[in-house]
């Protein structure tokens, strides 16, 4: 996934004979690309490096004066590495501390339960569904505001404040997602694309009313119409 262009990291670079490494220091963290070498005998001239070990340590909470290691990993190439700094020094890190600028959208990008990488940046701000997987195997979906915090997601309710783990989570979707689910399910021919309103008048078997617009049937808070929404799923419908 593209992330357009983002300011390129400040790395110091030392390069010795047994140390292969790019350090990012700040006053609140040092970030830390290692490469892993291994000697060809037949190119003994030749550096090969297997992978790249990268780390960020927090230097604000520091544990009895050692910089505290956040999270760790290991990429097969650089660009991956530092693709990984990158994200977690947005997530780890307050916007105002002013290095969000460098993880750009992979500050808002999460590995869902089903594996499915998201950006949720659209989402931010918005009215969202959410669908968590509970630990007995079944799930629940909450709707309300959506925000992230760090790793994780709110939700806020007019009664509560959920926070969600994004690894606990199977489907995300906000009120636009849902009307361009309708528009690709529902008759085409009929679909007003607005809310679930079709331009038709109602007819038995309907479980609409008049809409506001002549002309129309709209069927907020009403079962699901065998005629204008079958086979949509109830989520969709919300």
């Amino acid at each position: 996934m593209s992330q357009g262009a983002l300011p390129e990291i400040p790395w110091i670079f030392t390069d010795a004979s047994d140390l292969l490494m790019w350090s990012w220091v700040t006053e609140h963290f040092a970030a830390r690309i290692q490469g892993r070498e291994a000697d060809d005998p037949d190119n003994p001239g030749l550096r090969n490096v297997l992978a790249y070990h990268w780390e960020l340590l927090d230097l604000m909470r520091m544990h009895q004066g050692v910089p505290r290691q956040l999270v760790e990993g290991t990429s097969n190439a650089f660009d991956l590495a530092e693709r990984s700094v990158r994200e977690h020094v947005g997530k780890c890190y307050d916007t105002r501390l002013g290095y969000r600028a460098f993880a750009g959208s992979l500050a808002h990008q999460f590995t869902l339960a089903t594996g499915e990488r998201v950006d949720v940046t659209p989402l931010l701000g918005t009215r969202c569904s959410v669908t968590v997987l509970l630990t007995d195997k079944s799930s629940r979906t909450v709707a309300g505001d959506f925000s992230v915090d760090h790793y994780r997601w709110r939700i806020d309710t007019a009664a509560e404040r959920l926070q969600i783990v994004p690894e606990h989570v199977t489907r995300i979707t906000n009120r636009s997602e849902v009307a361009d689910l309708a528009v690709r399910a529902v008759r085409h021919d009929a679909y007003s694309g607005i809310g679930r309103m079709y331009q038709e008048e109602p007819r038995p078997g309907c479980s609409g009313r008049p809409g506001f617009t002549m002309g129309t049937v709209d069927h907020a808070g009403a079962v699901p119409c065998p005629i204008h929404e079958s086979g949509l799923e109830q989520d969709v419908l919300n």
